[in-house]
């Protein structure tokens, strides 16, 4: 309208130029009542400072403690500034902080790429030329509320950004920022902090070739990203600090604050704690922080530097260096169903032995998985309470009850008020349960003492374990785009992600874009967030489809096969493995025959599997031929244990028809994105399928038997017992 105008210039002399003096008045109030003294712009050993850092927010308080870390050890000059408030931007209060200050790092928690500063840094170089303005008048300065600089008193400004995304900033993040102000430094005028354009040391052969393609297009890319020349330890003396490894579904929260309040109880020391976790990691590795200390904790980051680690996740060394930053005599402490310690051992990669004796870290193993299922009356809260059990064995395998004087009654006495407090709503049984766990944890957590160095099988690269590619990812094809290939977004990006190491992707066009290509989440695999998975009953099955529909994930899918296909496919697997076999081609088709003549015989609790063998048999009865019997050797090795049923839906019927027509039924459970949600079970009327304990050696069982699910050739459509998917999903 055309009062707009009015309406907008009134604001300025009418309202936005009182906030200034109503705030400093709200300080002010503030104080009087609290004793708490607040400005628009705070200050931290400023005074005598020849260097700044000026931020907002989380960043300040490491800042100030770096501040002193230079100061005391290498007598650099450095002050904080806080910029409590943005607008009214506090330009009078900015001018006299950075007036003869001989540099000022402007660190801010985003990037404007198109922009010609960050917008701190805009505010500031803003103010800076009204204070030189201002000394161009001998009288009447144009900004009265302002300093006047001679060009002496400009400070140089350096821009940095860091912290996107959540973005961790490590102490050696800020001493980056304030070694490229000194003297000898790179005054890099824009930087950025924590992150790599190009590694110094590719971690993988494959990486490093892509790093020299980048390089050579953008020869000055590296320069971007500043590093620092040490990351020191910034805890305060007396610091308890821990890091938990576990997997998002787990409760790694829960034991993590759980942990934290009780050694609040325990030891009235200040605590912080924080995890790195989102719900998009549900299955995949996640890390929870914890630190307890006699005096505040100004450091706002992840902690490098840790006296436990606790590892919930008993897979963490196959993806993780979780050995990193732990201190010399530290403890740590992993999930194992193993019995005994030196199978525990053995299990941990060559490398990481070899770090855990030279740094005599004391390590401990406990099966909290066994402890939850035993004592959670809940199914659903086995899965979380394997962590409560950790808590239990934190204490048992830690310094703190020594130092704190703690026996054993006290110590259970808090940790009973903490699961009170927390779960004390849900009934006493659930606090019951907790307890229960809590104790057996203490007790049954036990140290390994003969370490010895045992042989090495783990692949590394740059001291970087090397992943498996994923199950799924070995079908998919390789695409025409870089940009949407799977492939590329793996070795670029997934694998890191996987290993819980996704901060340490390099920084390349492809993060530039944003884009990730379609079916990522086959990297995903939910081995470890189940405690328990389906088995198969083939001889209970009737073949009626529920279990397949109901699953969320396609978990479980239903096939049927040709009995021919399944022995091609099984020759097909042993020429693969095995290079150029003579006999078995021959002597399998003629081998088909003596199967389906078991197929009628009276065995009623005999498998197809049963049968194959059976006819083997026969055949090697009949023909003593050695080669032949090491190719069936072969054969058998490939056939395993898979499953096969014979169902009215897709033999008998079939068979009625058409003798020799009948289809072979299966289900095979997909390891990788089976979550263990047992619907398939629940919805099974015959007792089909089974909820059986996960182990190594069941885990091992499901891929063998996945991995021949995948050759198999798809269900013919003469088993396809509907031609329109509207109709009816059920039925194949």
């Amino acid at each position: 309208s055309s009062d707009l105008m009015q309406s907008v210039a009134a604001q300025r002399p009418f309202f936005f130029d009182h906030i200034q003096e109503i705030i400093d008045n709200a300080f002010r109030e503030f104080e009087g009542l609290t004793g708490r003294s607040y400005e628009r712009v705070m200050t931290y050993r400023t005074e005598d400072a020849d260097y700044l850092i000026l931020g907002q927010g989380s960043i300040i308080p490491s800042a100030q403690v770096v501040a002193d870390y230079l100061r005391n050890t290498r007598k650099i000059k450095v002050g904080v500034v806080d910029l409590v408030m943005f607008r009214p931007f506090p330009a009078d209060l900015i001018g006299k902080i950075l007036k003869g200050k001989k540099g000022v790092a402007i660190l801010e928690r985003l990037d404007q790429p198109l922009a010609s500063d960050l917008p701190i840094a805009r505010e500031v170089r803003a103010t800076l030329a009204k204070c030189l303005e201002n000394d161009g008048y001998k009288t009447g300065k144009p900004y009265p509320a302002l300093e006047s600089y001679s060009q002496k008193d400009m400070p140089v400004i350096y821009s940095g950004s860091f912290g996107m995304g959540s973005r961790d900033l490590q102490p050696e993040g800020i001493i980056g920022a304030v070694e490229n102000m000194l003297p000898d430094g790179k005054h890099k005028k824009m930087f950025y902090l924590s992150i790599d354009f190009l590694r110094d040391a590719a971690f993988t052969p494959k990486q490093k070739a892509y790093q020299e393609t980048i390089a050579d297009a953008y020869p000055q890319i590296k320069d971007l990203a500043i590093r620092g020349s040490e990351n020191p330890n910034l805890m305060p003396k007396g610091a308890i600090t821990v890091r938990f490894h576990s997997v998002g579904g787990w409760g790694a929260i829960t034991t993590g604050k759980n942990l934290a309040m009780t050694l609040f109880d325990l030891l009235d020391y200040h605590i912080k704690a924080n995890p790195k976790y989102g719900s998009e990691k549900k299955g995949q590795p996640t890390t929870y922080y914890l630190a307890a200390a006699p005096e505040p904790i100004r450091v706002n980051c992840e902690y490098f530097f840790v006296d436990v680690v606790l590892s919930p996740d008993p897979n963490v060394f196959k993806h993780t260096n979780a050995l990193a930053g732990l201190k010399e005599g530290g403890c740590f402490i992993i999930q194992s169903e193993r019995s005994k310690p030196e199978e525990v051992w053995n299990d941990i990669p060559r490398q990481y032995q070899q770090l855990i004796i030279d740094n005599n870290i004391r390590i401990f193993y406990i099966d909290g998985f066994r402890i939850a299922r035993e004592e959670a009356t809940d199914p659903e809260l086995q899965l979380r309470m394997q962590g409560i059990a950790f808590q239990g064995a934190f204490f048992a395998a830690s310094p703190v009850m020594q130092q704190a004087g703690l026996t054993d009654a006290s110590l259970l006495k808090a940790i009973e008020d903490q699961v009170k407090s927390k779960f004390g709503g849900k009934g006493q049984r659930v606090v019951d349960d907790n307890m229960r766990v809590v104790k057996r944890g203490f007790d049954e957590v036990h140290e390994i003492k003969n370490k010895v160095i045992s042989t090495d099988s783990g692949e590394k690269t740059n001291r970087q374990t090397v992943l498996p590619l994923p199950t799924m990812l070995k079908h998919m094809p390789q695409s025409a785009s870089r940009l949407s290939d799977i492939h590329r977004f793996w070795e670029q990006t997934g694998n890191f992600y996987q290993r819980g190491m996704g901060n340490d992707n390099i920084t390349d066009p492809f993060i530039g874009l944003s884009v990730m290509p379609a079916a990522s989440s086959l990297f995903r695999d939910m081995t470890g967030i189940r405690f328990e998975h389906p088995e198969w009953i083939p001889n209970n099955c009737t073949a009626c489809g529920d279990c397949y529909t109901v699953c969320p994930d396609t978990a479980i899918p239903g096939l049927v096969s040709e009995l021919s296909d399944v022995l091609n496919t099984i020759v097909t697997r042993v020429k693969k493995n095995h290079g150029e076999v003579n006999a078995l081609p021959k002597a399998v088709r003629q081998m088909e025959s003596k199967v389906r003549a078991l197929f009628t015989s009276e065995k009623t609790d005999a498998t197809v599997n049963d049968y194959i063998q059976e006819a083997i048999d026969q055949m090697l009865e009949e023909n003593k031929d050695e080669q032949l019997a090491k190719e069936f050797k072969w054969f058998r090795e490939e056939l395993g244990d898979f499953r096969i049923a014979l169902t009215r839906p897709y033999f008998e019927l079939h068979e009625k028809d058409a003798p020799g027509s009948g289809g072979l039924f299966s289900i095979t459970v997909n390891p990788t994105t089976c979550k263990g949600c047992m619907e398939c079970v629940q919805v099974c009327n015959d007792d089909a399928l089974r909820s059986v304990p996960q182990t190594e050696a069941s885990v091992a069982r499901l891929r063998k038997e996945w991995d021949l699910w995948t050759d198999l050739p798809n269900t013919p459509d003469q088993y396809k017992r509907i031609d329109d998917l509207e109709e009816k999903i059920g039925p194949l």
